[in-house]
């Protein structure tokens, strides 16, 4: 183990020292720094959204683009009618759990006096 960590700090101190070669460069022109990244990312997203935008342009006033808007209309109005559909559904669901429960509540104290009356008359007997 110990001759593995003279290597082990062999390595690291010279991966260091590559890397503060590097951090001292790059220190030296902190403005620069994030320029060139920012230049590598620019040309390759401009060139992929440039060309991805050119192909979504369209002339107001062709028949493509009043298509286009048309089947967006309809999309837009199918989702909004389904989701006023959940809105009702839920909400119908809403009352139908509320009555259930208070069914419920309503059986649980007459079984709640059920009971109570139960166990008075079992006691009144055992007492006899």
């Amino acid at each position: 183990t110990r001759g593995a960590l003279p290597s082990i700090v062999e390595t690291s101190t010279s991966g260091s020292l590559g890397n503060i070669s590097t951090a001292s460069s790059t220190c030296s022109s902190p403005p620069g720094t994030p320029a060139p990244s920012g230049k590598s990312r620019s040309p390759s997203h401009g060139g992929k959204m440039s060309s991805g935008k050119s192909k979504k342009r369209l002339d107001k006033d062709s028949e493509e683009y009043r298509l286009r808007r048309e089947r967006n209309n309809l999309a837009v109005r199918k989702s909004r009618d389904k989701a006023k559909m959940r809105n009702l559904e839920t909400q119908h669901k809403v009352l139908e759990l509320a009555a259930e429960n208070d069914r419920l509540q309503k059986r649980v104290e007459q079984l709640s006096r059920e009971l109570a009356t139960l166990r008075n008359l079992l006691s009144a007997t055992g007492q006899c």
